[in-house]
């Protein structure tokens, strides 16, 4: 029996699971760095950290509603026959471009169904239509979609998007008291947090091995922690870093909190509504935050106006380091999409670690920031810890491993499953087995 072999989606020669992941590296790199480093400059040349949050929310909206429009239009262009007519419709169809949607075979043989002579002249006449035809159906389904977002229980994404728009600012607040080696260590207690909330809110059991990583990944972060004890030659300016470091830690920690438990509430919510699309949610998700994020936005300017630092409006100071720092949250999320569609949560977890010994070694040599023997052993203890949780098996020693949403390439070697709509029946009967065990 001859076995067809699975060629791999690949860039330039390059498989895009690895490609990927070099790009997430790389942008949790990029973006610690650019946090530290537009957080540090003089004050008086600060940009506002709620308007930069309120931008992100702003274009992830966009970018997920653009995208679920597309998915939705090839859906209803739906024509696997005639793939060399799509270039000629739209642009951004090649015949050598597959949709995210696979079509359905809904167009039968006209010499074997007399029905299929009527559909095959429709579609006939929708390929010789001009181009206007096309952008009639783009707003269709534009309408469609939007009929989509604010149906059914898109209230539930408020929960969510409140936890993210917070989380989103305490990043900013982090960043501007720790340095940036600190930061990306600490900020690897997500990965706690978010095991805690998988385990109080979706009932999940975690072996022995990951409670070992976890508890190793909290030692970890904790002798980073003791390790960083400024040493300046003033008791004043001893008090004050001190003061920084506390603020930033506890900002950080919330952050992790808000982060695991906002991922997990919208892993519920996905699991129990099979039929709204995942971009859907992404945008019922971003568009929840515009709110929050609007009146922190507008509520820092106006106490930035009452303390006399002037006014400039919600982007005054927004230079190149702040877009550069929006646009590259903005892009973590695409990339993060990809990885989780391409790869798996071990090489994930590898390029996590990688993201943080690069960030670290950049934080060194841009920065200065000292890199004491204490903080490069807790340093090296959170990776080891991070890479071991999602190296190893998700369940117990009695669990089923490769049953209900932990099976699969993509299966949930780290505490969140990918995050697609899975049948809520059996999300229910995995979680009952988990809890027999």
């Amino acid at each position: 029996m001859a076995f067809i072999k699975h060629q791999q989606p690949s860039i330039a020669g390059i498989p895009l699971k690895y490609l990927s992941l070099i790009t997430l590296t790389l942008q949790n790199s990029l973006l610690t760095v650019l946090l530290h480093y537009s957080r540090s400059i003089p004050s008086d040349q600060l940009y506002s950290a709620p308007a930069a949050v309120l931008l992100n929310e702003i274009l992830k909206c966009l970018i997920s509603l653009i995208v679920a429009v597309y998915n939705s239009t090839i859906v209803t262009l739906n024509l696997p026959s005639t793939n060399h007519k799509v270039g000629h419709i739209s642009p951004l169809l090649s015949p050598n471009t597959e949709p995210l949607f696979p079509p359905s075979n809904s167009y039968s043989d006209p010499l074997k169904n007399p029905e299929g002579v009527h559909q095959f002249d429709q579609t006939q006449k929708f390929l010789n239509q001009e181009e206007p035809s096309l952008r009639l159906i783009i707003i269709k389904e534009l309408m469609k979609t939007l009929q989509q977002v604010i149906s059914g229980d898109c209230w539930k994404l408020s929960i969510p998007a409140i936890l993210y728009v917070l989380q989103n600012n305490l990043q900013f607040v982090a960043a501007s008291h720790l340095d940036v080696a600190t930061f990306s260590v600490t900020y690897q207690l997500k990965i706690l947090t978010t095991a805690l909330c998988s385990v109080l809110l979706l009932g999940k059991k975690l072996s022995t091995s990951k409670w070992i990583s976890l508890f190793f990944l909290a030692v970890g972060v904790a002798l980073v922690q003791l390790q960083n004890v400024p040493t300046p030659t003033t008791t004043t300016s001893k008090e004050t870093q001190s003061t920084d470091r506390f603020i930033g830690f506890m900002a950080v920690t919330a952050a992790c909190f808000t982060s695991g438990l906002a991922g997990v509430y919208f892993e519920l919510v996905l699991k129990s509504s099979t039929k709204v699309d995942l971009w859907i949610r992404n945008v019922q998700l971003s568009f929840f935050s515009l709110l929050p994020a609007l009146f922190t936005a507008f509520y820092y300017s106006k106490t930035q106006t009452v303390e006399g630092e002037g006014e400039g409006g919600l982007f005054k100071n927004f230079g190149i380091a702040a877009w550069l720092t929006v646009w590259t949250q903005v892009i973590g999320g695409l990339v993060t999409a990809l990885v989780i569609k391409f790869a798996d949560n071990i090489l994930k977890g590898f390029a996590t670690s990688c993201s943080i010994v690069l960030s670290s070694l950049i934080g060194v040599v841009l920065f200065k920031d000292p890199l004491p023997l204490g903080s490069s052993l807790g340093a090296s203890v959170v990776l080891v810890s991070t890479y071991c949780y999602n190296s190893w098996s998700p369940y117990s020693a009695t669990g089923t491993g490769n049953g209900g949403s932990g099976g699969g390439k993509d299966g949930m070697n780290g505490t969140l499953p990918v995050r697609t709509p899975l049948r809520i029946s059996t999300w229910r009967g995995q979680v009952g087995r988990n809890k027999e065990m």
